[in-house]
């Protein structure tokens, strides 16, 4: 258009639009790569490297074969499945989550993506697979927990960090006794009074009488006044990221 307005017509049969056009997108697709690299080498929050489509910027290095064509769109549509598996998970705090979230890290923490090779490409496959596959199980099993509490993923992650931690010597089917009457006690003090959540000091007192005689009073689960103040602790932060809306 500039070229029009200024009359330089000749210039319009010199210059290649459509190898600009393509130089441009390469350049764009570059600078999303090396941005991502940036993001994964800053240990940038994980959500954001969700969030990224990975699979858009890691593919533009010259296909010169249909079985590269073929291997670069299964390599794509495994990282994809993958991404959105990571994504889907509602417990992001899992070690396990962590460490899946890691090996995808190690994946794609190399310079020079661009020219990636068949072979890579292939390992890059098998890799992708395994993690899917453990993440889909971490995924079944996390939902699995969160039905028996009436599909809340809050108790879901307070249970799973009761048990990591480790300081009670009780079954975990009694610690899940105890929690889930914690809930129900829990959920309906906050449905007759929506603005509890609003005076976070009363809650937490609130919040901790619950605790103490769910787990020490009616299930004789012993509490020290540590593992009482950790487990209060996961059940208000849960209630008050829900009620903010924060991310967990």
């Amino acid at each position: 258009n500039l070229i029009r307005l200024f009359g330089h017509f000749d210039l319009l049969e010199k210059i290649d639009f459509k190898k600009l056009a393509q130089l441009y997108r390469e350049t764009e697709n570059h600078l999303a790569l090396l941005n991502t690299q940036e993001a994964l080498k800053n240990n940038i929050d994980n959500t954001n490297l969700l969030n990224v489509a990975l699979e858009d910027v890691l593919f533009h290095f010259t296909k010169i074969s249909e079985e590269e064509l073929i291997l670069a769109d299964e390599l794509k549509d495994t990282l994809r499945k993958t991404r959105e598996t990571l994504a889907s998970n509602f417990d992001k705090k899992d070690p396990e989550f962590v460490s899946l979230y890691e090996e995808l890290k190690r994946l794609f923490d190399k310079k020079n993506l661009d020219e990636i090779t068949q072979e890579e490409m292939k390992q890059n496959i098998g890799a992708l697979t395994k993690i899917y596959e453990k993440i889909k199980e971490l995924n079944r099993q996390n939902n699995l927990l969160k039905d028996k509490y009436n599909s809340d993923p809050k108790y879901a992650r307070i249970h799973k960090r009761i048990v990591e931690n480790g300081t009670l010597s009780q079954k975990e089917s009694h610690i899940f006794e105890a929690l889930k009457s914690v809930k129900q006690d829990a959920d309906l003090q906050v449905l007759q009074n929506t603005r509890l959540l609003e005076n976070e000091s009363y809650f937490t007192t609130q919040m901790m009488r619950l605790v103490i005689d769910q787990f020490k009073n009616k299930n004789n689960i012993n509490l020290n006044a540590e593992s009482s103040k950790y487990i209060n602790n996961l059940v208000v932060n849960e209630y008050l990221n829900e009620f903010y809306g924060r991310a967990v």
